[in-house]
């Protein structure tokens, strides 16, 4: 009986080794496997930028650029600016890229909020910086990761998968505006607030919005909903406000001057490749201000669509 014991002693002993070396080999297998976030760990080495998106209702990690050549292909597009190319914002641009440079180089650096008129670079701009940097030496040491908003739900878990990387990462949250209540807003005041969710050393955050206080505004009235009315207009204002100031950088950017405007246009005509006889350059400016005027902005967008509108069939 004795020995018939110790045989299943011995037989529980040798099913518990196997199962142990069966996690065990598991745990030192690829840690994409385990996540809920679909990614690549190979490509984080790889690559320098990433966009972090739901599709299908899972959440995946992909590169979107690796260098300044592959970031074009990477995007589908056959153009982008370089921070050389923008016009009447050398401070700004010097500031973020000295923010960036500082961070890069493994010191402390402040979070970024870009703010202001609709298509006055300031998307534009946080690319431009990410092509900056995606390239040797840079590219081994910061990463961009942009993030879209429906994957608020586990941002805590992106932070937890990048955090232990021997990397400083940049994730930028384009176009910010978003309700208070919103479960995005929430988190993204949290992890800016410090605390329990503070961010890690390795990680800031690079924000645009058209909204200075990043949220969208309710107003009490008739027609609206009770839960819309608000009773104290005033918290409401410093509940935004309270979201913003958690930027260490903050700049808006506006409308360009006339003159600025159509310095732009005439970026874009070369960058496009669109030929303009000197002789005509009255007329294309002329035209280019009342293509402004008719948009209702002068700005770098609408000077790249009026280049595009230039470009012959």
């Amino acid at each position: 009986m004795t020995e018939e014991l110790f045989k299943d002693v011995r037989n529980i002993s040798r099913i518990a080794s196997e199962i142990y070396d069966k996690f065990k080999d598991i745990a030192k297998g690829d840690s994409t496997e385990k996540s809920i976030i679909k990614y690549d760990a190979d490509f984080l080495n790889k690559f320098g930028s990433f966009k972090f998106f739901k599709i299908n209702g899972s959440y995946i990690l992909k590169p979107i650029s690796g260098s300044a050549g592959d970031f074009e292909k990477s995007t589908g597009s056959t153009y982008s600016l370089s921070l050389s190319d923008f016009i009447g914002i050398d401070d700004v641009i010097m500031s973020v890229f000295k923010n960036t440079m500082k961070f890069a180089s493994g010191k402390s650096a402040n979070n970024v909020l870009l703010w202001g008129d609709r298509g006055t670079g300031k998307s534009s701009l946080i690319r431009a910086m990410a092509k900056s940097f995606g390239e040797e030496p840079y590219i081994n040491k910061i990463k961009f990761i942009d993030v879209v908003e429906d994957t608020a739900e586990l941002i805590y878990e992106l932070i937890t998968i990048i955090k232990v990387k021997p990397y400083r990462f940049i994730l930028i949250f384009d176009d910010v505006a978003f309700d208070a209540d919103s479960l995005f807003y929430k988190k993204l005041k949290s992890i800016l607030d410090g605390g329990l969710d503070e961010l890690p050393e390795n990680i800031i955050i690079y924000a645009t919005s058209n909204k200075r206080h990043l949220t969208t505004e309710k107003f009490s009235g008739e027609g609206l909903d009770f839960e819309s009315k608000l009773i104290h207009p005033e918290e409401e204002a410093e509940e935004g406000l309270s979201l913003s100031d958690r930027f260490g950088l903050t700049y808006g950017l506006y409308n360009f001057d006339q003159e600025t405007y159509l310095k732009m246009v005439e970026l874009y005509l070369k960058k496009y490749d669109i030929k303009v006889p000197s002789i005509d350059m009255n007329s294309i400016r002329k035209n280019a201000i009342s293509y402004a005027s008719i948009k209702g902005s002068r700005s770098g967008r609408t000077a790249k669509q009026y280049a595009v509108s230039l470009i012959k069939d």
